[in-house]
């Protein structure tokens, strides 16, 4: 019985060691796990600031030159870092302007009685999703559905429209989206609605409805839909044409051109309002790798356009890396 007895407490104990050691190991993994975590997002941080001072200073260099514009070949910021070995860590960076992308929240125009949509501006992303989304998606009931979810009302304006009535899960927010991705929340978005190429996210974007178009950094098919719906093909050429020589540092030259001189008045004045020359919305993206893992920093700024203002962090994403990381500027600039 004795025996019996001291093989059961020799049992009981070996099972007992076994548990605490399994659970000593899971958080010592679990510890470092997080340490590296860290370890990682303060590099990311680290040319998160590096990447903001750049912003700065050609901020300041635009002042003393008197010229504020933003393009994709001479800027400071328009550079990529390639994986570059720092400590134990290699790090990639590139800065996006996002104000070369298509704004969803132009869809609607802030009015007294709330946000209120706009039927051209919604014909303008039906046009660009046509581009970017696979032929069996549509389109036209993402633009129309995109226009409820951001505007005041809970009427449902259009037949391809979506208000909270046809939302089971959820509302729509009715004001301005935070974030592009918003587009995925649509009751007709499908997943077979992902574009092929992962990069054709790099056409939107979410900033404030009144945020002007940098048609130095715009890629064509942006163009095609916010300035192409006015002048047609032969404004699109113009812009990509003059910028080819160098940047366009006022809308008032780029309107005297003749393929935009002979436009109404109206029409001119409506390309004035919503193209420029210069951004103030960057996205800087963060590639961190340590040991073999691997971390992604998404930031979005504001920089303001005064001599002495610094930049203002919008927010911060740490996103999985799915696609490989957006070349600097805009990865569609080049595109003919």
């Amino acid at each position: 019985m004795a025996l019996i007895i001291v093989l059961m407490l020799f049992a009981i104990l070996s099972v007992l060691m076994t548990e605490i050691q399994f659970r000593q190991n899971r958080f010592l993994k679990r510890a470092d796990n997080l340490l590296q975590w860290d370890k990682r997002h303060q590099y990311a941080m680290a040319a998160e600031v590096v990447a903001q001072q750049g912003l700065i200073d050609d901020l300041q260099d635009d002042i003393k030159n008197n010229a504020q514009l933003d393009d994709c070949v001479e800027e400071q910021w328009a550079v990529q870092l390639p994986p570059t070995p720092y400590e134990d860590a290699f790090l990639s960076a590139s800065v996006q302007d996002l104000q070369g992308r298509y704004n969803l929240n132009w869809l609607i125009s802030p009015e007294a009685e709330g946000f209120v949509r706009q039927p051209d501006r919604i014909r303008e992303l039906e046009q660009l999703l046509t581009e970017i989304l696979p032929d069996q998606s549509n389109p036209g009931r993402l633009a129309y559905e995109m226009a409820d979810w951001l505007d005041s009302n809970n009427i449902v304006d259009d037949a391809q429209g979506a208000e909270d009535p046809e939302y089971r899960d959820r509302r729509t927010p009715n004001m301005p989206a935070a974030h592009e991705s918003e587009l995925r929340a649509l009751l007709g978005f499908q997943a077979t609605d992902m574009p092929e190429d992962p990069m054709s996210w790099g056409l939107l974007t979410a900033l404030p409805p009144g945020t002007t178009l940098n048609v130095n950094t715009a890629p064509q098919q942006v163009l095609n839909a916010v300035v192409g719906s006015l002048a047609g093909q032969e404004g699109v050429q113009a812009i990509m044409d003059t910028r080819k020589e160098e940047p366009i540092s006022d809308i008032g030259t780029l309107l005297a051109m003749p393929a935009f001189s002979e436009l109404e008045e109206e029409d001119q004045d409506l390309l004035r309002s919503r193209l420029g020359v210069g951004s103030e919305y960057f996205q800087v993206m963060v590639d961190v790798e340590v040991d073999g893992q691997l971390s992604r920093l998404v930031t979005r700024l504001f920089r303001g356009g005064g001599e002495g203002e610094s930049t203002a962090v919008i927010s911060r994403q740490v996103s999985p890396l799915l696609t490989p990381l957006e070349p600097a500027c805009n990865p569609f600039y080049k595109v003919e």
